[in-house]
């Protein structure tokens, strides 16, 4: 594995898996989270498969797809005594046509009873090849990145580009694992447009792109047009849900107006009048009273 400066959170890798037609974004992604590894870490595909949404099954599929195309060798070596270990998966940043001369051990060793190698059964050990070093690449800037991009690549760049300017933080090996992987599953149109959807609600968080894109995995919308119908048909309801509640807001309750209300002032008069002929009356009757007199 090459391995120039290393920093937390950052992994240096050669660009040129990145670049290889050969492999799905899926294989791109696992090979560059092996090799974010220390190395000779050894680990089996059960492990690798609980760091992702991938299942076992998906997983081993995926090394037999690096092991083909060269970036992984199966090697077996023996004891003191002659006998055979166990297989081990030797794991490279750069195609190999033979096994590492310092183990010139097959897989298929020289036997009377060859042993049949099975990655998705007899769970080997992978591990991290360190035999490659270019001390050179220390003095060249221009040869490395701090994270594994390729310049010549402008789909995995553009992705991983857009995680990084837009305040998602820096690529984890983690990360460029998982993007990968969604990109293979959906399409990379689709993971940056979740992640602008992450930007335009203010949450920078990986997770949270995650469970966009398990939203629209559960819907089966698989290209931007559908995602943005769906977004469509979601704010129309929303609105019509606000325009009944604003609606009933507004209504206003007619009272009935009494018919005395309206005719006050015809009784205020006609009390006035009233009054006037008390007066009359009881001047009369004082009038009588004093005549008996």
């Amino acid at each position: 594995m090459f391995r120039v400066h290393k920093k937390v959170n950052y992994v240096v890798l050669d660009k040129g898996f990145l670049n290889d037609t050969r492999l799905s974004w899926k294989a791109k992604g696992l090979l560059a989270y092996m090799l974010s590894l220390p190395d000779d870490w050894s680990f089996c595909i059960s492990d690798l498969a609980t760091h992702s949404k991938c299942s076992r099954e998906s997983t081993a599929n995926t090394v037999k797809e690096l092991t083909k195309a060269g970036y992984i060798n199966k090697m077996q070596r023996r004891t003191n005594k002659g006998k055979f270990r166990k297989v081990e998966l030797f794991v490279f940043e750069t195609p190999q046509a033979e096994p590492d001369s310092d183990n010139p051990i097959s897989d298929k060793p020289l036997m009377e009873n060859p042993l049949t190698v099975n990655p998705q059964t007899e769970k080997p050990s992978l591990l991290i090849n360190n035999k490659s070093l270019n001390n050179n690449l220390l003095n060249n800037e221009n040869n490395y990145r701090t994270y594994p991009l390729g310049e010549n690549l402008p789909k995995l760049q553009t992705a991983f580009q857009f995680y990084e300017d837009n305040g998602f933080g820096s690529l984890a090996a983690h990360v460029t694992f998982k993007i990968g992987h969604w990109i293979d599953d959906l399409s990379e149109g689709l993971v940056i447009h979740a992640m602008k959807r992450a930007v335009e609600n203010n949450v920078l968080r990986w997770n949270y792109v995650e469970k966009i894109l398990r939203d629209w995995t559960n819907k089966k919308l698989k290209t931007i047009e559908e995602v943005e119908a769906d977004k469509h048909r979601f704010e129309a309801k929303k609105q019509q849900r606000q325009q009944r509640t604003h609606r009933s807001n507004l209504q206003v309750r007619k009272e009935v107006v009494p018919e005395w209300f309206h005719q006050r002032h015809e009784n205020v008069e006609q009390a006035i009048d009233f009054e006037a002929e008390r007066q009359k009356i009881l001047e009369t009757l004082r009038g009588v009273a004093e005549s008996a007199r």
